[in-house]
């Protein structure tokens, strides 16, 4: 017992110095949401635990390479011992103890975040998140408006409604805390209440492909004076095609492939297409009015431009895509002379 002295004075010591130490250290993003407070707390105790399990096993490693090495002069073997029921059993029931009470601390504080799996009340702002490689949009559906940036009211709750078009993606802004995965052909709920005026950025954490890293998009929280001014900027926009119409193509991706300017990109040029004859791979003409424009955006396959490949523009903008969605892509079109 003697031996066990040293050690475990060190650990209580060096223990209590690295609870100091996670008590005043920096350890996350600073809060920019209600719920932040909640879940900052419970990473705090989960540092505490941490920190003293690694002093635990760190001075009992770093004694036992000094107290029980070999002495100058010995040449024979140490003492063998095979087993200690005693400690056997108190590493394991230990741990487990510890788990299974994090594990229902963490779910009792999820559950009373009222974060996750909850029904909308009349006083949040409602917004749709769409996660596809390697982009996000919003849809705020109440106001009729869609941004590739997520702005925010301060001090109002938010519902926001994930989905995914493609892949498994992850819905994360590190200041709000709280994540949620988007999944394709499932949509998850997630409420929050950002209370920190500021800048941030929404991130994909869950690994979507080659571009993973740069799946990013801006993330502003406002006023909520200058939310709602904004608000009533982009419903000016949205209820004009010719402004909402490239708005719309950044949303989705399209000017990746088509250009405005005449240059051949993956797709036709936008510039100069609008009422013109268009020739197909089959050999026929056919004139690029409304009619067209609207089968090219919803069943791309059904006439391919000469010169450009099938199966390379996505096919399933029509339910991806509202009717005012592709009405205001066919209006810009048309403006590009």
């Amino acid at each position: 017992m003697r031996k066990l002295a040293l050690p475990l004075a060190l650990t209580v010591i060096l223990s209590v110095v690295a609870v100091m130490w996670v008590q005043r250290a920096t350890l996350t993003a600073a809060p920019a949401a209600a719920e932040a407070a909640a879940v900052d707390s419970l990473l705090r105790l989960e540092f505490y635990i941490l920190a003293v399990f690694f002093v635990l096993c760190m001075v009992f490693f770093l004694y036992s390479l000094w107290a029980f090495r070999r002495r100058a002069g010995e040449t024979g073997d140490g003492a063998h011992f095979h087993s200690h029921t005693g400690l056997e059993i108190a590493w394991t029931v230990v741990p487990v103890i510890i788990v299974v009470a994090m594990g229902y601390h963490g779910a009792r504080v999820i559950a009373d975040l009222k974060a996750v799996d909850v029904p909308k009340s009349a006083d949040d702002l409602e917004v749709i998140v769409t996660g596809q490689q390697w982009s996000w949009t919003f849809e705020y559906p109440e106001q009729g408006v869609a941004t590739t940036d997520l702005v925010l009211p301060s001090g109002r709750s938010v519902y926001f409604r994930l989905r995914a078009v493609d892949v498994i993606h992850s819905f994360w802004v590190p200041e709000f805390r709280l994540k949620m995965d988007t999944i394709p052909g499932k949509e998850n709920v997630l409420r929050l209440t950002p209370n920190q005026v500021g800048e941030f950025k929404v991130r994909c954490a869950e690994l979507c492909g080659t571009r993973h890293a740069y799946m990013e998009s801006p993330v502003r929280v406002l006023e909520a004076a200058d939310f709602q001014a904004w608000m009533d900027e982009e419903v000016k926009i949205a209820n004009d095609p010719t402004k909402a119409g490239p708005k719309v193509a950044g949303q989705f991706g399209c000017i990746g492939c088509h250009s405005i300017d005449g240059s051949k990109l993956v797709g036709p040029t936008w510039k100069g297409l609008a009422g013109h004859d268009v020739s197909l791979a089959d050999g026929s003409t056919v004139t690029a009015d409304d009619d067209y424009l609207r089968e090219s955006i919803v069943d791309p396959s059904a006439a391919i431009v000469e010169g450009y490949a099938d199966n390379v523009m996505p096919r399933d903008f029509a339910t991806r895509m509202t009717e005012k969605q592709i009405a205001d892509v066919i209006a810009y079109i048309k403006t590009l002379k």
